[in-house]
Formats: C-alpha cells, structure tokens, sequence
C-alpha cells in the first residue's frame, strides 16, 4: 500500500488545485479550522514527496517527511505557508495532512500513527475496506485524547471523489503487481508514475513510509 499511498497524495494535490471548494475545505481540515474560509484560496496545496514539487518548490520538497504529506503555500509569496489555528499565539505551527491508504486500518494504523502527539497535523485515512469507525472507536477507547474527526478524518466522508480514484488506482496497482500492466502503460498516467518515482526515491533513501 506505500504506493498507493502516494498516489493519494497526488491525486489530493490535483483535487486542491482544481477545486476551490475542494482546496478550502482540505485546508480548513489541515489547519484544524471550523470554516472553508476564502482565505484559503490564496493557498495552494503541494505534495511535499512529489516529483512535481522537486521541480516547482525545490525548497519545499522533503520526500522522507514523517509529519506532512501536503502542505499549503501563499501562491504570491511562496515562503509563506498555512499555518494551524492555535490558542497559543506565541507558536506557529505550519498545517498540513498526513495521509494513509490501507485495506486493513488495525494493521497500519492502530497502536502506531494515531498515538497520543505522533502527528503535528491531521492524519486522513482511506479506508479501502470501510473499517474507518471500527478503527477509530478502538483508538478512542485506548487514547481518549484522540479527537475523532479532528486528529483523525475519514478520507472518504472529506472527499468521495478522491476515495473512488484511489480505489481504481488500487486495481491498477494490482494489475501492475500481477504483470496485467505494463511500466510503459504506468507511465502514461502522470499521477501513477510521479508517486511510483516518490516510492523509488524513498526506498533509495532508505526512508520507506508504510502506508
């Protein structure tokens, strides 16, 4: 699934910078704000691992990233990124979501992402299998703490458009596996090869995400 897992992140990327509704709303999450706010729309999302980001926004490339897999950047001011809404006015922490895409949510989640502080920002999981609210009645259960809705999101119930991509991708992904597809037929689709070259790198760096 860590490839699958990267193609969320470039099909999310896409969505946003499409989508006004779809960036305000993302962003509204990531900066664990209440209102898709306009405010939002000078933003644009960047996926901190892609391709695309290595070339446009050398700076803010971070493949290995263990907090955020897309950030939001001020499109006239590139240095200026989203920031989360926090009580404490004297720390500044940059929003953003951390993404995951598994079949099995207990086996890649439970007991390891959503522990209390491991993640910044707002972990959103695509759950293939539909188990998202068996999942996050457990975590609540062991770490009340845990703000359902808030720290972890259904990817699903955020964004129905991109959980229907991502579960195309997963067949395709399959076919890949299964030798049903070709690398020279992955390559055609930009998103695919983009996040199958983010997979590459990491594991090159010895930096592998399980996702």
């Amino acid at each position: 699934m860590r490839l699958l897992g990267k193609v969320a992140e470039a099909v999310v990327v896409k969505k946003c910078n499409e989508d006004i509704q779809a960036n305000r709303r993302w962003g509204m999450y990531a900066r664990k704000g209440k209102t898709p706010h306009k405010s939002l729309d000078s933003f644009i999302a960047i996926g901190t691992g892609l391709n695309s980001t290595q070339r446009l926004y050398p700076t803010k490339y971070s493949p290995s990233d263990p907090q955020r897999d897309i950030i939001w950047i001020n499109e006239e001011n590139k240095k200026q990124e989203l920031l989360q809404i926090t009580k404490n006015t004297n720390s500044a922490i940059i929003a953003g979501v951390q993404l995951k895409v598994s079949l099995d949510g207990f086996k890649y989640i439970y007991r390891s992402d959503v522990a209390k502080g491991k993640y910044e920002v707002p972990l959103v999981y695509f759950d293939l299998s539909n188990d998202y609210y068996k999942l996050t009645n457990a975590i609540y259960r062991e770490e009340p703490d845990v703000k359902i809705g808030v720290d972890i999101l259904r990817g699903k119930d955020l964004d129905p458009e991109c959980h229907d991509l991502l579960v195309s991708y997963y067949y395709l992904i399959l076919d890949l596996v299964n030798g049903k597809m070709t690398m020279d037929q992955m390559i055609k689709d930009e998103l695919l090869f983009d996040s199958f070259k983010k997979e590459v790198q990491e594991q090159q760096g010895k930096k592998v995400i399980v996702v």
